[in-house]
């Protein structure tokens, strides 16, 4: 970063001057550490600039890829120390493998090391000896055409396009295709110790997930092998590598969650059992640090039904590995990492704002005590947003926070800030700001043209579910409201949405479900936040979203036979099912959704290669078990198998190339409403995936949605799409048409 010198590497034509140079650019010498006809790479410097290693390739006739020897120069403008680790001389050297020059070089941070990758060899194919003897050589030529012959035959051979499917198979096939580049390219971590010469590979083909700590001389690997398949939770065993012996030590067997090392290398920080724990690499010690505090660290919040239950989270380490920053529901606390001592920092809960640690330096891996530190604070229920800062040991004192969003950053010289902030109403604009925040300067003007045109407002409306629980939820109001006036409504959902308070968003005819579209239309839009309950996301979701619309609607300002209901993806399902449970609804849009519970259960999420019945059981689908297991609870909460219960128009939307949702979850609702004589149409988009990416398409979905909701909304005369279709052939005139064109 800083320095007099540039390192660099030259390539020649034919290789013949190829090297490996140090520029002194204050007095233009240059100085050739390496030169070959080969090819050199990886040229990194350590931090301090001091130091240099790269790679210098070698071939071996019986393999088909080049691997590599390692250079390190260390005390470059002093006496320098020239290393060279061959793989070839080193008997430890794993057989099979070569030193991977696509994997990155890295130094150790106290330089005793450097870290590279080890990949599988491709061995050549060995061609058939030569024959000498004069003897060998009659019938020669017959024998070379039969080889020529079978080569050709052999060439033009077609392997079958099939893939297996096991049931045993770790990952299922569209996964290890998904996976397929990163699996061929994989190379295990390994280290080389510069002072002893040692080799270690770190990861192994066991072990293959490996991660360093913050000394680099220890690492964990973790061995998932024996509890492959899984099917909810993944489990693995740890294991301790001393990074100087190459020694390995289980520390855990079947673990799963959080696990960290703290910067200086003297522990791993790790969450289990509801607890934050630490295990301390020099003695093999674990302790637990909050298990006698009596307060909840673990994520009270998260509905998911996992088996292990997650953390709030964690704040990073004071220097030296002093203290650790731990996070619960609202506060930060510093813990000793022998679990003897710790302290409260924050006094969110008292005030129902949520505090964590903000990084302003990310240049060092650890929080510096010695100069403030700051938190995020965050209103839960006020949604307000701001910053705090703390001198160690002294009360956090506010900066800003205010009735907005605001994301500060600080500059590295000096404490000095920029900050934006944003509501609803309020374009997002940059302020600058001096040590203590007070009479900021805003320094930017984003989008003046808005106060030429109407605008609406927000607010957060409170609510309580259908089991008591108090949530909230972010009210748009239309542009132009006027007091006493009944307006019509739309309901936008997905999980939590209160959080949309102070978002700004600008309008759009290319954003289908855009809340500024309809405000400047005269219309409300509401986002009720949902909770959820174990095995019941349909009927969760009906217990949050009706109370919440009734809750609107008792102001007075609704008019209750025009309110639509949106939503997309997960969103789309809930719509999709709230319908079967209510009439409250007029017309509802939805965009992709899950519609029968059962046989989405068993397909593939495309997008990412894995199967869905880990989304279901440990993830957004919240069920407990499979569907074999409570069949009724997937049908009872399933779009498609209470559909007789529908009065609401229904609009449902897909690209046929979904690879969230599988768009035939669209056709089993749209042939079984057709079935029943139900209103429903469908649109499906040529080409797209989960969401429309094509300029054309997103201009005919958000105005298709418009007239949908124009039409059952406001009465207006249904388009000829929604009161009679669009015949296949129609479609195929306007197409030839433009082609003509």
């Amino acid at each position: 970063k800083k320095g007099d010198y540039l390192a660099y590497i030259t390539e020649s034509e034919g290789n013949t001057g190829n090297c490996v140079s140090l520029f002194d650019l204050k007095n233009y010498q240059i100085n050739i550490l390496e030169s070959d006809t080969v090819i050199f790479s990886q040229l990194i410097w350590e931090k301090e600039g001091n130091d240099i290693a790269f790679m210098k390739s070698f071939k071996n006739d019986d393999f088909e890829e080049e691997s590599n020897l390692i250079y390190t120069f260390k005390n470059l403008y002093k006496k320098p120390v020239k290393k060279v680790y061959d793989p070839r001389r080193d008997n430890n050297f794993p057989d099979g493998k070569y030193i991977n020059k696509g994997y990155r070089l890295s130094w150790a941070e106290d330089l005793s090391s450097v870290f590279f990758g080890v990949k599988d060899w491709t061995k050549k194919e060995k061609k058939g000896k030569k024959k000498d003897s004069k003897d060998d050589k009659e019938g020669e030529g017959d024998e070379k055409k039969t080889e020529a012959k079978n080569a050709i035959a052999k060439k033009n051979d077609k392997l079958p396009g099939v893939d297996v499917w096991h049931w045993n198979d770790d990952r299922i096939q569209p996964l290890q295709k998904k996976r397929y580049s990163s699996d061929k390219n994989f190379s295990y971590i390994s280290a080389w110790n510069i002072d002893n010469g040692k080799f270690i590979q770190i990861a192994t083909e066991e072990m293959k997930i490996a991660r360093l700590s913050g000394d680099q001389k220890y690492a964990y690997a973790n061995d998932q092998t024996p509890y492959q398949p899984a099917f909810k939770m993944t489990y693995a065993d740890y294991y301790l590598v001393n990074l100087s012996t190459g020694e390995r030590e289980k520390i855990f067997d079947k673990f799963t969650g959080s696990f960290s090392p703290s910067p200086a290398g003297k522990y791993f920080l790790y969450f289990k059992d509801k607890n934050w724990w630490t295990f301390e690499i020099e003695t093999g010690e674990h302790a637990n640090l909050t298990g006698a505090t009596g307060i909840d660290f673990w994520n009270t919040r998260d509905d998911h039904p996992q088996e292990v239950r997650p953390p709030f989270g964690s704040g990073g380490w004071i220097a030296d590995d002093k203290e650790v920053f731990l996070y619960d529901e609202y506060d930060v606390y510093a813990f000793k990492p022998d679990g003897s001592e710790f302290n409260k920092l924050t006094k969110g809960k008292e005030v129902e704002t949520i505090f964590r640690i903000q990084r302003m330096d990310f240049e060092i891996d650890y929080i510096d005590a010695k100069e403030p530190i700051y938190f995020r604070a965050s209103g839960d229920k006020s949604k307000k947003s701001g910053y705090y800062k703390m001198k160690y040991g002294s009360d956090a004192e506010e900066l800003i926070f205010a009735d907005m969003s605001i994301r500060i950053q600080k500059a590295s010289e000096s404490d000095k800030f920029i900050y934006t902030a944003q509501t609803y109403v309020e374009s997002p604009n940059v302020f600058y700001a001096g040590t203590d925040f007070k009479n900021p300067e805003q320094i930017s003007d984003t989008n003046p043209q808005q106060k030429d045109y109407a605008w609406g407002k927000t607010e957060l409306v409170n609510y309580v579910n259908a089991d008591g629980v108090k949530l909230q939820g972010s009210l748009h109001y239309p542009a132009n409201f006027e007091s006493g006036k009944k307006y019509p409504m739309l309901v936008y959902i997905y999980e939590l949405r209160s959080n949309m308070i102070h978002s700004y968003i600008t309008p759009s005819t290319q954003s289908s479900y855009n809340t500024t579209n309809y405000v400047q239309q005269g219309f409300f839009v509401f986002q009720p936040d949902i909770i959820y309950k174990d095995d019941l996301p349909g009927i969760s979701a009906v217990d949050c979203v009706v109370p919440a619309v009734k809750k609107v609607v008792s102001t007075g300002m609704i008019d209750e036979k025009r309110i639509g209901l949106m939503g997309h993806s997960w969103g789309a399902y809930q719509t999709a099912f709230i319908i079967t449970a209510t009439d409250i609804f007029s017309a509802a849009v939805a965009g992709a959704p899950l519609t029968d519970m059962i046989s989405m259960y068993t397909e593939v999420y495309w997008n990412s290669g894995g199967p869905n019945a880990n989304i279901f059981e440990t993830g957004q689908g919240r069920f407990t078990k499979p569907y074999y297991e409570e069949l009724d609870i997937y049908l009872k909460n399933s779009p498609m198998f209470n559909a007789d219960k529908i009065t609401t128009p229904l609009l449902v939307t897909f690209g046929n190339q979904d690879g969230a949702v599988d768009w035939h979850q669209g056709i089993e609702m749209y042939t079984t409403m057709r079935r029943m004589k139900k209103n429903m149409i469908m649109l499906v988009y040529d080409g797209e995936n989960h969401g429309l990416a094509k300029k054309e398409n997103k201009l005919d979905y958000t105005k298709k949605i418009n007239e949908f909701f124009n039409h059952y909304l406001l009465d207006k005369e249904a388009a000829k799409w929604i009161s009679d279709g669009v015949p296949y052939v129609e479609k195929m005139k306007k197409e030839e048409a433009k082609k003509k064109k």
